[in-house]
């Protein structure tokens, strides 16, 4: 969270890109927290993790509760996300956390792609709140998904533990 508090969120490069002085993206890769979170942790505190990392965010930004649903909304999701990836009974895994080693390079992929893609859309629908500009959203939430997973990616292959047994 530091790391997007004090460098992402001031980068320059949003504002290489931008419409009619409007940075077009924003990279947020604050939800990896939400992302490797062991695959038993309680909805409830999934949720409640989500929504105190996005309110964090909300308090630097200056942005009334934004972050804060997308990162509930983020929370809610993660369980169904990760039984699309994971066969086993997510009780029969423990505390297996998902990761670029543990899960492979293309699972993983899809899982980031999949969780950071509805966490951006939903925030930037909270940020414009109108369905009127569907386009403007989805380039703006394209962006933001592709620059925060290449980040997240490079995260991982920096830091994650590396695994020999991949489920």
């Amino acid at each position: 969270m530091l790391i997007q508090l004090l460098m992402l969120d001031d980068m320059t490069i949003k504002s290489s890109i931008t419409l009619f002085g409007i940075p077009a993206f924003i990279p947020m890769v604050y939800p990896l927290i939400l992302l490797v979170l062991p695959v038993n942790t309680p909805h409830w505190l999934t949720m409640l993790l989500g929504f105190i990392m996005g309110i964090i965010i909300d308090m630097f930004n200056n942005t009334p509760g934004m972050h804060a649903a997308a990162g509930v909304l983020l929370g809610f999701v993660r369980p169904t996300i990760l039984n699309l990836f994971f066969q086993q009974n997510i009780k029969e895994l423990g505390t297996t956390t998902p990761g670029l080693y543990r899960m492979g390079f293309t699972s993983f992929m899809l899982y980031a792609a999949m969780c950071i893609g509805i966490h951006h859309l939903s925030y930037y629908l909270i940020q414009d709140w109108s369905i009127k500009n569907i386009l403007w959203i989805s380039f703006k939430t394209l962006l933001s998904s592709v620059i925060s997973i290449l980040l997240i990616l490079i995260s991982q292959l920096i830091f994650a533990k590396r695994e020999t047994k991949r489920i």
